[in-house]
């Protein structure tokens, strides 16, 4: 599905505190506070920032959860391994269905031909996955978001914080176990860069979930999120950036984008222009939809940028497209086949 870009989208996400983070570096100091957040160097400083990674896994972990709030048994529960620790094993196994990197791994265990023929066809791979291994990735194969490094853009304001634990006998303040913290103060902005590539709209709406969540400050990010810290707000930044326009961008190939109508935003499923295959389940080989498109307002123009034609939602345009795609991702989730049905349909031969 790589060896082809068929279609992209991108923002530039602007996070701003709302009160105190603290993004642990995990390296205590010689001198100083026990606790201090990770830092980079960066314009000739030393200078705090969001690693892409921590930002992936708050996304993903969230994402997650609404999924199985969704429908239960269609998101995996990606801890392989872990079964012997887990308190209530019963009920992670009526919300989550096993790993799918796990689940792969199982089937080529001490099985060379089995390996071979899923690390030739992809489609099953992809088919199979959950629909967060197929935004996020999985270890067999990688996922459609990157998200990159949130910088500084303001002033890096830090304050330090004293800590205690508490003694779990009394209640009270624990002799000898204070500790001190550095946080970034309220009003700091990062910015980082999210890119979609190959992505359906279902997975547009995913993203936008995740974003509007940010916008309303339901998402928390970093370490003492218990103790009030982690508190933000995001939102998608409509400024201008190294000749990459601000707002919410998709692109295509010039050229392929031909077959598009102006009128549409095309998502996987219509660009590979896959006929259902697998069965009764209206899915394609890769597990995608045909009627994977939105209808798009009028004036939402195709512009030139290198190899690329960019469309650029902001404002209303961006408002309809979020509301749409949302749309998209609670349909396919709750239409969502269990994996047994897609394991079965493939069995009988579903594939194209």
């Amino acid at each position: 599905m790589l060896k082809q870009l068929l279609n992209e989208a991108r923002l530039r996400l602007r996070i701003t505190t709302t009160g105190p983070l603290l993004v642990k570096s995990g390296l205590p100091t010689v001198s100083g506070p026990d606790m201090t957040p990770v830092l980079t160097f960066r314009n000739g400083r030393q200078e705090p920032f969001l690693p892409g990674s921590s930002l992936k896994g708050v996304f993903r972990s969230h994402v997650e959860k609404i999924v199985a709030s969704l429908k239960p048994c269609v998101v995996c529960y990606p801890f392989a391994g872990s079964e012997d620790q887990e308190a209530d094993l019963e009920e992670r196994r009526r919300t989550y269905r096993d790993s799918c990197g796990e689940s792969f791994n199982r089937e080529v265990r001490n099985n060379d031909l089995r390996r071979r023929y899923l690390e030739a066809h992809t489609d099953e791979v992809y088919a199979r996955s959950c629909p967060v291994c197929r935004l996020f990735g999985s270890t067999w194969f990688i996922g459609r978001l990157a998200i990159g490094d949130a910088y500084l853009v303001s002033a890096p304001i830090r304050e330090q914080r004293d800590g205690v634990g508490i003694d779990r006998l009394t209640g009270g303040a624990s002799h000898g176990a204070k500790f001190e913290l550095e946080v970034i103060s309220e009003g700091v902005t990062f910015e980082c860069a999210i890119h979609l590539r190959n992505f359906e709209i279902w997975q547009l709406g995913m993203l936008f979930v995740v974003l509007q969540d940010l916008e309303d400050g339901l998402i928390r990010l970093g370490s003492g999120r218990s103790r009030g810290l982690g508190w933000v707000k995001g939102a998608i930044s409509e400024e201008e950036q190294e000749g990459w326009p601000g707002g919410f961008v998709t692109a295509t190939i010039r050229g392929s984008d031909a077959r598009e109508p102006v009128s549409e935003l095309w998502g996987l499923g219509r660009w590979l222009n896959e006929q259902p295959a697998i069965g009764e389940l209206g899915w394609g080989r890769y597990g995608t939809w045909h009627d994977d498109l939105v209808e798009l307002p009028a004036g939402i123009e195709r512009r030139p940028r290198g190899i690329r034609h960019l469309r650029v939602f902001t404002d209303q345009a961006l408002a309809q497209l979020r509301e749409e795609a949302i749309q998209h991702f609670i349909r396919r989730i709750q239409e969502w086949p269990d994996e047994s049905a897609m394991r079965a349909a493939l069995a009988a031969g579903g594939r194209a």
